[in-house]
This record gives structure tokens, C-alpha cells and sequence, in this order.
């Protein structure tokens, strides 16, 4: 099968349409993540939303001791979500992939947790550390380029420092072409394969940046339309920001006396991120195996 850029680009649509339980799997995947999420950290989330909600309606100007409670919260938060996004990461990357490499494995929305999803983990550390170091590096140097030219007064240096911004947002965004197909080859030969994206990729890189702007938008557009759609029933829920009055009561007594709210954040937000994500991620899954499928003696998938 020959590889279509523009094709590739609507598989996510294509796998809701194959299998609509998918999405219900992956919904319910992720309202559980939410609900499990906010039965971990809730207190503190609730906490910090009154906390900022306080520091606006002050009207004083806000000093860094003000902050600190909102920044040891966001903390606690931080630690709670990061392990749990992870692995839930790592299992709905692996299904989307395999709703479009393996279909005929459908059960449970295609989740499962086992060695592909390691794999798909430590592929996504890895990736995730890279590109964090490379930006980190990168901006710490545009950022010392522009204090110089400011301090120095050097026209010259804040040239440089803009070619530097440019080139370093090139080289990024050429890099992670190269990489995308790293999940994808990762789950249909079940092995780690970091870097074999660069050989799969050889020559096709403005099809592929141009199949992920078309993936982009498709997921804005579903995005608004999901929000415009779900507007009036998180409205009638009361909505998120109702939280701010449970600050000091038990979790259970949160659940009993704002569960409307609750219940259509996280059905919402599970719906629409369910289908973003077979949006975003199904296309590099398509791409792979239509590359590989256009290959002499291509292997076919166990």
C-alpha cells in the first residue's frame, strides 16, 4: 500500500467508524484515570483553585510569599499526575496503534498492559527527555545570545539571536518528523526501536509534516465542536469552578455535594480526549504501516 500523506491523515476517523467501542473503552479509560486522579489529589487541587481564586479577588499586588502555597499545591499535583499520565499514556498510545495495525484485536478498545506498553514507555521517556533537553539547551543559549545583545548594546548579537531561535525551531520540528514513527514501529514489531523512525522516514519528511498539520487541525476542530456541543450540559452541572467552595470538606462529602459537576467534567473531558487522541495518533500509526507495506519482502504483522 502506498503511502498517502492526506489519506493517513483521517485514519483516526477511520477507527472510530471501524470500531465505535474503541472510543466508548477509551473514554471510560480515561474517566477512570480522572476519577482515580482526583481521588488522589483532589483536596489539593480544590485547595489550590480557592487559593488563586482568593489571590484575585485581594485586588493587592501579589508578592512570591503569596504564590508559595499555589506552587507547593501545583507540587503535589505534579507528583501525583506525572507517574499515573505515564502509564496511561503509554496504553492508550499502544491501543491506537493497534486499532490500526492489528484491528482484528479489538477487545477492550484494543488496551492491554504488558510488554508493549513498557515498551511504548520507555520509547516515550526517552523521547521526552530528549526533546526537554534539546529545548532547554537550545532556549538557555537564545537566552544568553539576548542578554548579551542587551547588555552590550550589540544589534549584531540580537541578530543572532533570533537566527538561533529559527534554527533551533527548524531543527526541532525536523527531528521530531524524523522520530514520529517511533510508538508506531515500536508496537507492530514489539521491540524498541528508537531510531529505526529515521530509516522509515528517509525522504518523506514534508509528507509527514504535512499529514501531522492536517491531524493538528482535524483535532481542533474536533476540539471546538465538542466543546460547543457540551457547552450547555457543563453549564447545567454547574461547572469546574464550583470546586472552590468545597475547600476543608472530606472527599466524600465533595463527590456528594458536587458530583453534577464532576460527573460532566469528567465525562466530557473523557469523551473529547478519547477522540483527540485516535485523531492525533492514529494517522502515524496509518503511515507506518503503509510505508511498510510499500517495501520489498515487508514483514506482515504477528
Amino acid at each position: 500500500m502506498a503511502f498517502s500523506a492526506t489519506d493517513a491523515a483521517f485514519e483516526g476517523f477511520r477507527v472510530v467508524r471501524r470500531n465505535p467501542m474503541a472510543l466508548v473503552f477509551w473514554a471510560l479509560f480515561y474517566a477512570a484515570i480522572i476519577v482515580a486522579a482526583f481521588a488522589i489529589m483532589g483536596p489539593s487541587l480544590i485547595s489550590m483553585v480557592a487559593a488563586t481564586e482568593a489571590l484575585e479577588q485581594s485586588g493587592a499586588t501579589p508578592t512570591m510569599e503569596d504564590f508559595t502555597p499555589i506552587f507547593q499545591m501545583m507540587g503535589v499535583i505534579f507528583a501525583v499526575l506525572l507517574p499515573l499520565s505515564l502509564i496511561a499514556s503509554a496504553m492508550i498510545y499502544a491501543a491506537v496503534a493497534r486499532a490500526v495495525l492489528e484491528p482484528n484485536r479489538g477487545a477492550w478498545g484494543y488496551l492491554r498492559l504488558g510488554g508493549d506498553e513498557m515498551r511504548v514507555l520507555v520509547v516515550s521517556l526517552v523521547l521526552t527527555l530528549m526533546f526537554t533537553a534539546i529545548v532547554a539547551v537550545s532556549w538557555a543559549l537564545i537566552i544568553g545570545v539576548g542578554v548579551a545583545a542587551a547588555n552590550q548594546n550589540a544589534p549584531a548579537l540580537w541578530l543572532v539571536a533570533i537566527l538561533l531561535f529559527i534554527a533551533t525551531s527548524i531543527g526541532t520540528m525536523w527531528l521530531a518528523v524524523r522520530l514520529s514513527l517511533a510508538i508506531p514501529i515500536t508496537v507492530g514489531e514489539h521491540r524498541i526501536a528508537l531510531f529505526d523512525s529515521f530509516r522509515m522516514t528517509k525522504g518523506r519528511f514534508w509528507p509527514l509534516l504535512g499529514m501531522a498539520i492536517i491531524a493538528g487541525l482535524l483535532s481542533i476542530v474536533v476540539s471546538i465542536l465538542g466543546s460547543v456541543v457540551t457547552l450547555p450540559i457543563q453549564i447545567m452541572g454547574g461547572g469546574i469552578d464550583t470546586l472552590a467552595g468545597a475547600e476543608g470538606l472530606a472527599p466524600m462529602q465533595i463527590l456528594t455535594d458536587f458530583w453534577p459537576a464532576i460527573a460532566v467534567y469528567v465525562l466530557v473531558n473523557a469523551i473529547l480526549s478519547a477522540l483527540q487522541v485516535a485523531v492525533i495518533y492514529a494517522p502515524f500509526s496509518a503511515a507506518y504501516r503503509d510505508i511498510k507495506g510499500s517495501q520489498p519482502n515487508a514483514e506482515v504483522f504477528d
